[in-house]
Parts: structure tokens; C-alpha cells; sequence
């Protein structure tokens, strides 16, 4: 099966059946309504993904299309605290999808267990949610105070990708939830000096 293939097979599941079972467990869906947790979900996805500027009223025309009536007023009425913890546990469980590429063919890297290139990326948040992803601030009065990181793993030898994790702008990548992944005896790690930390290199065993 082609990566392709694996990102619409996964995607299908989480956004049917999981975005409405984590609707009915985080509490955003207490009772059978007209637009469910996939509904809600899939409104935005597409929605956001055609336009990241869409208003209220296109997302709620984006809902028709997907067989789904509410108004942007209704649609507005949705975006709670549940809401936002809905979407993020959709997310997370989509990372734990396991999407796999054609692996690099360079014969050096088949030395290696596994070649591993982790990075990370910085997405800047309106200000109004820094006291959920708070960001690193600047010499700007807007759009500095939140920011949300993604963090990623790649393995050029399986092709297996492993993310995104998020974590708040402000924090380090050292405290990725990627660090403490365990990584195979004889494996590459790749990444910038932002990662760089002792605690990853074994002690060396010194004989009597």
C-alpha cells in the first residue's frame, strides 16, 4: 500500500468513526444533534484547507455540502473549550496513524538500523490563546505572545513518519514527546543544535 493509499484509509477512520467516538468522550457531543463530531470536524478540515480565511458563513456552506444544515450563528455556538480539546484528540489520533513512504535507497544509510531526522516547526497563534500555547513574546505588540510548535520524526529507512506532536512555542524542543521515543541500538539521529543534549549518548563502557 502506497503512502497515499495510508493517508486516505487513516484519514477515513479518524474522521468518521474516531472524531465521533473522542466527540462523545471529551463532551462536545452530549446528545444526538444534527451535526455530529465528524460533522464538526470535517466542516473545518475542508472548510480551513480550501480557504484559511473562511468565515462562518462559508464554513456553514462547507457543512451543506457534507449533508450537514446549521447556521453561522449555530456554527459559532459550537466553538467551545470541549471543542478545541475534540479537534486536538482528532489530531492526536491521527499521529498515531502509521503512514509509511517508499524508503531512501542510499546504500550507506542501510549501515544504520534505522536513519532518523527529527525537526521541528513554529505556527504563530493569535495572541488571545497564549494561555494555552504560549509563545516566546518579541519586539512586536501582536501576534508574538502564542504560538504553537509541531515536531516531527522521519525515518529514511522505513519511510515511517512519526508526527506531529504539539507543544507550546515557548518551550524547548528537548521536551518534545519525540525525544523520548526509544530509537533502535545502532540507529542514526539527525537533527539541529536545538536537540542537542548529553542524556542521549550512552556512557562509554571503560574496561578494569
Amino acid at each position: 500500500m502506497n503512502i497515499l493509499s495510508q493517508v486516505a484509509k487513516g484519514m477515513q477512520e479518524n474522521l468518521t468513526k474516531t472524531a465521533d467516538i473522542i466527540a462523545r468522550h471529551t463532551g462536545f457531543i452530549k446528545r444526538l444533534r444534527k451535526l455530529s463530531g465528524s460533522g464538526f470536524v470535517q466542516t473545518l478540515l475542508f472548510g480551513w484547507l480550501s480557504n484559511p480565511q473562511a468565515t462562518l458563513e462559508e464554513l456553514s456552506q462547507t457543512a451543506a455540502t457534507l449533508g450537514k444544515t446549521i447556521t453561522p450563528q449555530g456554527l459559532d455556538k459550537r466553538f467551545t473549550p470541549e471543542a478545541a480539546s475534540c479537534l486536538q484528540k482528532v489530531l492526536e489520533a491521527s499521529v498515531s496513524t502509521a503512514i509509511a513512504d517508499e524508503p531512501v535507497a542510499i546504500p550507506i544509510l542501510r549501515r544504520f538500523s534505522g536513519v532518523y531526522i527529527q525537526d521541528s516547526s513554529t505556527i504563530i497563534l493569535p495572541d488571545i490563546l497564549a494561555i494555552i500555547w504560549p509563545g516566546c513574546g518579541g519586539s512586536s505588540e501582536k501576534n508574538t505572545s502564542s504560538a504553537l510548535k509541531t515536531q516531527i520524526q522521519l525515518d529514511l529507512n522505513t519511510g515511517k513518519l512519526t508526527g506531529p506532536y504539539l507543544q507550546p512555542g515557548r518551550e524547548h524542543d528537548q521536551n518534545s514527546k519525540i525525544k523520548d521515543l526509544p530509537l533502535p541500538e545502532g540507529s542514526l539521529r539527525i537533527t539541529d543544535l536545538g536537540f542537542f543534549s548529553l542524556e542521549y549518548f550512552n556512557p562509554l563502557e571503560v574496561p578494569d
